[in-house]
């Protein structure tokens, strides 16, 4: 499953750090943090039992990658477009609505599947209306942010909504798994077993309409401009101004370009390996309940961490976290194989919270830092095209991979390909943080090493000698 989780951005006090929602009334508060609770709370029956229910319909691994891979690989030409069409109607909660009502109607309907083509096409109708509705939930969480406040704190509060969503994946999750195994009565699970979890669950996603029918969708033009002290500090910043003029942020489309390989890598092998990880449980030998008490341990690991990370990421920057996050995945994909009982993944899945607990909130601000209002939905669309190439060949090479060689094998390959996206990021990306505090200047001297490599690029750290040895020598002639 595409994890197309995307979100914007609120402001906070430049000064306190605290997060300023005037702007917001307790209504919009409450139906935005509603609407992500429940588009998020989606994730947590359709990611543990999905694969396995295309296995128990007769699928083979293979073709388990197949469908998930070829309806997340749609995403690249469907969420660019969808992207482009909400910027020029400058709404949001029309497309959102539609999008949530075909998204239940493809998920219900997994019950009178019978093939291969017809789970793939299903399963590409509901992937993409998931990815739309995240990202539209996104942009709306920042236009109407973004027009009270500057860039210091900001994270903090798109963390503040995003958080509900991880709340509703875990009710999700543990109700579900609680409940098949129940229906179950300690039998395997069956096809016929899972049947009621796709006539109820689905059911959601109308919610997700009702509430979509509610939501703030101002255009542009009704936004209200923000005053003038504000104004000049995104200008100093270069955070977008109010009137979406102002020029992308540090690094530029460049520096964008370099992490979304990076990212492409990373969410390459977590999709290559997430969709068989439900699979590798039942072997293990996991109950229904096990399965989703494990993906709930690492989503309440995510609501941990992102409690305190959107303060990191506005007080120290955007890469470091991302740096430690894409890190930890291919420790983590290794980690998964020796697992010798599932308690063993419940304990590797507290990862989950450094991974996803950081790219979910901290990929945004970094998108953010380098576009314009004009341009905020296409770009957000573009990192959920990201997301779904990788998407689409992910499981579909992680499908092959599986039937050829195993499970852990897999594990160990998609390990290495998150291995090279961490070094390519800690190589090339820049920060795009306007004013973060310089760990590697201030931080702790024992540590300051450690902090040179999260904060400075490698290809910067291997210019330094030159850079020094040019100066110094520029200030001997300077001095004769």
């Amino acid at each position: 499953m595409p994890v197309g989780l995307r979100g914007e951005l609120m402001a906070a006090e430049v000064a306190s750090g605290e997060t300023r929602q005037e702007g917001l009334s307790q209504w919009h508060r409450f139906i935005l943090s509603a609407s992500m609770f429940l588009c998020v709370s989606a994730f947590g029956f359709l990611e543990p039992f999905v694969p396995l229910y295309l296995e128990l319909s007769g699928l083979s691994r293979g073709q388990i990658g197949l469908v998930v891979g070829v309806g997340a690989g749609l995403a690249l030409l469907v969420q660019p477009l969808l992207g482009r069409l909400s910027d020029r109607i400058d709404k949001r909660r029309p497309l959102m609505v539609v999008g949530a009502l075909l998204t239940a109607a493809a998920y219900l309907s997994y019950r009178g599947a019978d093939h291969l083509v017809l789970f793939v096409l299903l399963t590409a109708l509901g992937v993409n209306g998931i990815s739309y509705l995240n990202t539209a939930n996104a942009v709306l969480v920042s236009r109407l942010a973004l027009a009270h406040g500057g860039s210091r704190g900001a994270t903090a509060t798109f963390a503040s909504f995003r958080v509900w969503g991880s709340v509703g994946y875990v009710v999700v999750s543990l109700l579900t798994g609680l409940l098949v195994t129940r229906g179950l009565a300690g039998q395997s699970p069956t096809r016929e077993g899972l049947d009621p979890l796709f006539t109820y669950a689905p059911l959601v996603f109308v919610l997700v309409a009702g509430v979509a029918m509610l939501l703030p969708d101002p255009r542009r033009s009704e936004l209200p401009v923000p005053p003038p002290d504000k104004q000049s500090k995104r200008a100093v910043s270069g955070e977008p101004k109010a009137d979406s003029t102002a020029a992308p942020h540090r690094g530029g489309q460049q520096n964008l370009r370099w992490f979304l390989f990076a990212y492409f890598l990373y969410c390459f092998a977590w999709n290559g390996s997430a969709s068989f990880l439900s699979l590798h449980l039942r072997a293990l030998g996991a109950t229904p309940a096990w399965m989703t008490a494990v993906y709930a341990t690492g989503v309440l690991c995510e609501i941990l961490v992102m409690s305190q990370v959107s303060r990191w990421c506005d007080e120290f920057g955007r890469r470091p976290l991302l740096a430690v996050a894409l890190a930890a995945m291919p420790l983590r994909l290794l980690l998964y194989v020796p697992a010798p009982h599932p308690l063993w993944i419940l304990c590797v899945q507290t990862l989950h919270g450094i991974n996803f607990g950081v790219l979910v909130t901290v990929t945004v601000a970094f998108v953010n830092d380098v576009c314009t209002e004009e341009t905020r939905g296409a770009a957000q669309s573009r990192l959920a095209a990201t997301s779904g190439l990788a998407a689409a060949f992910g499981p579909a090479v992680g499908g092959w991979l599986a039937s050829a060689v195993g499970i852990p094998a897999t594990f160990l390959v998609m390990a290495g390909v998150a291995g090279v996206g961490a070094g390519w990021f800690l190589w090339k990306v820049r920060e795009t943080h306007p004013d973060p505090v310089r760990l590697h200047r201030q931080g702790p001297m024992v540590l300051r090493p450690l902090f040179r490599v999260l904060c400075i690029p490698g290809v910067c750290l291997a210019r330094l000698p030159r850079v020094r040895r040019s100066k110094a020598a520029f200030d001997a002639r300077a001095e004769k």
